[in-house]
């Protein structure tokens, strides 16, 4: 609670009155606390960590196995993406989960919003920090460590501008996850649905491959479809199809005005 009491008096009023300084504040979160460290280092862990677990045994083998044992080089870059598209939404999720939820049941959000802070800036300077720390910290950071962990091992790097490439689409299929998450806590006041529903949602992804007898298309309007997308790009292919990204963008841009359009209307 010592980060939420040093918000600072601001004049003004508006469509974003107070975002900067309310700015500040959800940044102080990342920067002032050990989270950005304790993400990091999770994160390095779960992705990199286990990429480099894959790499070591396979040398191993290489080395050491009779002849004819070698497996031959699995594809470390569908491996990494494989594993950043399917964990790091559930990341997204528990880190924002509680935002819009906490700051409800807490009274949090009533005191703030008491000073001269707009609601649409206390829901847009969340958004923003939390998109900047979690590109950063989820992709960004693990795409680096990726390469890095490829050349200490001997295996060819990706290309910079191929792998850049790759995140961004990885931190748009993230877009998706955040904005949602963020809707749905200014619609429940409990965390129950608001980490619930996405995780349904991510399950129902797969099993939506079973629709695809009756609608043949459908995968290609599923977020997962840009983990898929950010592989290949990954390995220097072009883009076959901007279908899922016109699907996830129109799809985060409603999340964002319904949940904009809800708060306004949240009883303090």
């Amino acid at each position: 609670m010592a980060s939420d009491q040093r918000l600072t008096a601001t004049d003004g009023s508006g469509f974003l009155s107070g975002f900067w300084n309310m700015l500040g504040k959800e940044n102080g979160r990342w920067i002032k606390t050990r989270r950005w460290l304790v993400q990091s280092v999770v994160w390095l862990l779960l992705l990199n960590g286990l990429v480099t677990m894959i790499l070591y045994l396979e040398s191993d083998v290489t080395i050491q196995g009779p002849p004819g044992s070698d497996l031959g080089p699995p594809s470390y870059v569908n491996v990494f993406f494989a594993l950043m598209g399917s964990m790091t939404p559930f990341g997204v999720m528990v880190l924002t989960q509680s935002d819009i939820v906490g700051e409800k049941q807490s009274g949090t959000a009533e005191w703030v919003l008491s000073s001269p802070l707009s609601r649409d800036a206390f829901l847009l300077s969340k958004l923003l920090t939390n998109a900047l720390w979690i590109f950063g910290l989820l992709v960004g950071l693990q795409g680096l460590a990726f390469n890095v962990v490829l050349a200490r091992f001997g295996v060819g790097t990706v290309p910079w501008p191929d792998l850049a490439r790759a995140l961004g689409m990885e931190c748009l299929h993230l877009v998706f996850w955040l904005t949602l998450t963020m809707m749905l806590g200014t619609f429940f006041s409990g965390r129950g649905p608001v980490l619930g529903i996405p995780i349904a949602l991510l399950i129902l992804q797969d099993l939506s491959e079973l629709a695809t007898i009756w609608v043949p298309s459908l995968p290609q309007y599923m977020p997962k479809r840009l983990t898929e997308m950010a592989t290949a790009l990954a390995m220097g292919e072009p883009l076959s199809t901007w279908v899922p990204i016109a699907t996830v963008v129109v799809c985060s841009v409603v999340f964002v005005l319904a949940a904009l359009w809800r708060f306004k209307r949240e009883e303090f």
